[in-house]
């Protein structure tokens, strides 16, 4: 009953809560997320378009950032037609589930004489209404006074009168609104939410932010590029990311009363192969070219990860007729209608709050907590702040809208404009106007480092509210790791520069040892210690260097013959000042394949044993926070190794582990030779070395003690 976002939560009280709320009134939830990913050119915007009914394709432009597109379908009959909607559609179908309840309960407390069927229709993306007039008038006549707003008089949801003639107030307010409904219809409906996500690499990391366990994710790859290392590489960027939201405990669990052994996983997975017109035929059909092709981008797929797939499907967006598209919509309610969100009791003062908020969304895109507070009292049955908190969490963990605890000032409604405010960094170009700040411009595009002006620049150009509003967007942004504000000292710059991970794609130029004249010293180099997963999220790097930069300074060095300093932010390395003001210990970060390894240089003093469990501490722990907490990637999970900080950083694979009982020696495979084994991540040897040093003073002591009691028996 309860929704995984809930359960996830920090919290355990929002269980109980939630249920409660289930109990003051409730009725059946039936939306969908349905998220389109792939390669930029593969088609996934006419494939939309396909799919929305329209049969010409010709000016489709490729999708910037990401598009947000509502849709409403018939849940329960396959006429397989699927209905865009608009934001004043949006009203009208949240007002029809907000009668449904009310109707039941004024027809119980005989406030209308005759009864009226809730059921809500749409029909051809044009309401009607077939709700007599005199009724509506006679319903009119029975209403009680105006109430005044909560503030002034509270509406205790415990008086049962009360609440009725609230909601007497509000069933007549609604069908007298401009959203008219047909009450006579039974069909019940879904809606979908589609997100199209754009298919170019700068965006891949802000997409991570709208990735979710509960939704249908349609993977879209060209079938004529089967053979493509780079479309190969990132089909299977898409099926790893979505992977990581699988809840392997949960896999058997459809629905409530419905259990499978077949292996599915969620989230389902939809492959769509396009450009099927464009396959090479080397078969004898063009079905088996098509399934030859998909095989190539599927066979390195670990057997976990084949079961979110549940359909394939190889199409032509041009040259297919609209019965394959008909297909498509019907086999993708078929899987809605199996998920276990399908269906479930939402929380009826929820769907009120969601009520007056799309009405304000028309208006702004981003309101003050005080104002939502304000609107969440404002209704027949108020929200008190605990019930607005677990609100307001939800509905960010679903991203419909975003909200931070300890960024309590403002709440953004529309998420499409998040994302867009998201596009204008990673786009920045295009905003490029002005040659005032041209050599920031140019650090911007080649080592990812933002200028404060740059921003504001960018900023002014696109919207009013957007420029209003930047602070609060730039912490929003940090939040997510989109951009990382450095650590600052005391008496910095006020307006300094970010860092935007996305957009960093140079590499070092020369040796990073070179670089901070790194000498190769076992006893000035830590042995690596390695993070090692069986699937790396794409850009768990990136958030973990931005939890670094917040608690340490990015190491510079000044390059040979000029007067700049040169930040060591690389595309997936990073060194850190540990000690600011000595700078004689730093800490190397650097990614490989599903590795991320780390390693701290001395220039003082020699290394010694524990010195840096403090830092595999940290790291540990933001990794776990990141993925478990941040991102609920419950299935992503890491081992620490270990091995000799001699070895070259392309060359490491941590293929020591960390042992129970401490070692001291070692032979190197790198060196050829025995090393001491220091382990300064840890404290084990210092634990080792207490325990023995304890139990040598207990021998000693017992002993004593036996030879006292030998001496007074022979007295």
């Amino acid at each position: 009953m309860v929704p995984t976002e809930i359960k996830l939560m920090a919290d355990k009280r929002s269980i109980d809560l939630y249920l409660k709320l289930l109990e003051s009134g409730s009725e059946k939830k039936r939306d969908i997320r349905l998220v389109v990913v792939g390669k930029q050119g593969a088609g996934k915007t006419s494939l939309i378009r396909r799919l929305f009914g329209e049969d010409d394709i010709k000016d489709v432009t490729s999708t910037n950032g990401i598009k947000i597109h509502k849709i409403k379908c018939k849940a329960m009959s396959d006429d397989g037609k699927w209905n865009t909607l608009d934001e004043n559609y949006e009203e009208t179908e949240t007002n029809a589930r907000l009668l449904k309840e009310y109707v039941g309960k004024l027809q119980d407390k005989r406030t209308i004489k005759e009864p009226v069927e809730a059921h809500i229709a749409f029909k051809d993306n044009t309401p009607v209404t077939s709700v007599d007039e005199s009724k509506k008038l006679e319903t009119a006549s029975k209403q009680p006074d105006i109430i005044k707003p909560p503030s002034e008089h509270p509406v205790n949801p415990q008086q049962p009168n009360q609440s009725s003639e609230q909601a007497a107030k509000d069933f007549e307010t609604m069908l007298s609104a401009k959203s008219k409904v047909d009450v006579n219809d039974k069909e019940e409906y879904a809606t979908f939410m589609l997100w199209d996500f754009a298919g170019d690499e700068e965006f891949y990391h802000t997409h991570q932010t709208f990735l979710s366990q509960d939704a249908i994710y349609l993977v879209v790859t060209k079938l004529n590029e089967a053979y493509d290392p780079k479309a190969q590489a990132l089909f299977r960027l898409w099926i790893d990311s979505i992977h990581c939201y699988s809840r392997l405990e949960e896999q058997n669990i459809i629905s409530d009363d419905k259990t499978t052994t077949s292996g599915d996983l969620d989230p389902p997975v939809v492959i769509v192969g396009t450009w099927k017109d464009a396959v090479k035929l080397e078969a004898d059909t063009v079905e088996e070219a098509c399934r030859k092709s998909l095989l190539v981008y599927t066979k390195n797929l670990a057997d976990d990860e084949r079961g979110h797939v549940r359909i394939e499907y190889f199409i032509s967006n041009e040259e297919d007729d609209c019965s394959v598209f008909q297909q498509i919509r019907l086999d993708i309610i078929n899987l809605a209608r199996g998920m276990r969100t399908w269906n479930k009791d939402y929380p009826l003062k929820f769907i009120q709050l969601e009520q007056r908020l799309q009405e304000k969304k028309k208006e702004l895109p981003i309101i003050t907590y005080q104002e939502i507070k304000h609107i969440s009292t404002d209704t027949p049955n108020p929200l008190s702040e605990e019930e607005l908190i677990l609100f307001l969490e939800f509905h960010h963990d679903l991203r419909s809208l975003v909200y931070f605890k300890d960024l309590p000032e403002n709440i953004i409604l529309d998420t499409q404009w998040l994302s867009d405010a998201f596009k204008c960094i990673v786009t920045a170009k295009k905003f490029q106007a002005t040659t005032k700040i041209q050599t920031k411009w140019d650090e911007f595009y080649h080592t990812g480092q933002l200028n404060y002006e740059v921003v504001e620049y960018i900023f002014k150009k696109e919207t009013t509210i957007l420029y209003e509003h930047k602070e609060y967007i730039l912490k929003v942004m940090e939040k997510f790791d989109i951009i990382i504000r450095p650590n600052q000292l005391e008496g910095a710059d006020e307006n300094p520069c970010f860092y935007v991970p996305c957009m960093v794609k140079a590499e070092p130029e020369i040796d990073i040892y070179k670089m901070f004249n790194v000498t190769k010293d076992i006893r000035k180099r830590s042995t690596w210690l390695c993070f090692k997963f069986i699937f790396l999220p794409p850009h768990l790097h990136n958030h973990l260097i931005a939890s670094l930069s917040r608690k340490y300074n990015i190491a510079e060095r000044v390059v040979t013959g000029q007067k700049e300093r040169q930040i060591a932010l690389f595309k997936s390395t990073a060194v850190f000042e540990l000690e600011e003001t000595t700078k004689l210990r730093k800490l190397l970060v650097m990614t490989c394949p599903n590795v991320i390894q780390i390693q701290v240089w001395e220039f003082g003093e020699d290394i010694k044993n524990g010195w840096y469990k403090y830092i595999a501490d940290f790291v540990t722990e933001e990794l776990n926070t990141i993925m478990h907490t941040r991102f609920k990637m419950s299935n992503v999970k890491f081992e620490k190794t270990w091995e000799c900080g001699l070895t070259e950083p392309k060359c490491v694979t941590g293929s020591n582990k960390f042992l129970e009982e401490p070692i001291t020696e070692y032979q190197c495979d790198t060196c050829q030779i025995k090393h001491m084994f220091i382990d300064e991540w840890s404290d084990q040897q210092n634990k080792a070395l207490t325990v023995s040093v304890i139990w040598s003073i207990y021998h000693v002591q017992h002993t004593s003690c036996l030879h006292q009691l030998s001496d007074d028996k022979n007295k």
